[in-house]
């Protein structure tokens, strides 16, 4: 239920850039989603759709990418996504320092129409 208020915000930040731009209609929505945001896209595109009927955004797709965590190795510096429950570097096996948290949520683009 969390994911309404998020929703309520991004549709109104798409609706404000859509005006800024001279858009008629917005196409898509893409977002990024940290795997570890606490978010359902499911839920997200719920929402989306229950929102943006009379609106710039109406009848728009709302794309939700995942991303994952990201740790830098502290033996050989390689960056990397842990897997499962194994957080050790692939390339050397050392345990490597979190540089993305993967929490956020951000929007990659807006497809727009005139």
């Amino acid at each position: 239920m969390h994911e309404l208020p998020i929703v309520t915000r991004l549709l109104d930040g798409v609706e404000a850039h859509a005006r800024e731009r001279g858009a008629a209609r917005v196409v898509a929505v893409n977002l990024a989603v940290g795997e570890k945001a606490g978010l359902v896209d499911d839920s997200l595109r719920f929402y989306f759709d229950m929102l943006t009927p009379g609106t710039v955004a109406d009848g728009a797709r709302l794309n939700v990418r995942l991303t994952p965590m990201r740790f830098r190795c502290a033996g050989c510096a390689s960056e990397y996504s842990p897997s499962g429950a194994d957080f050790g570097c692939p390339e050397c096996g050392a345990v490597g320092q979190v540089v993305d948290e993967a929490t956020d949520l951000r929007i990659e683009s807006i497809e727009m129409a005139s």
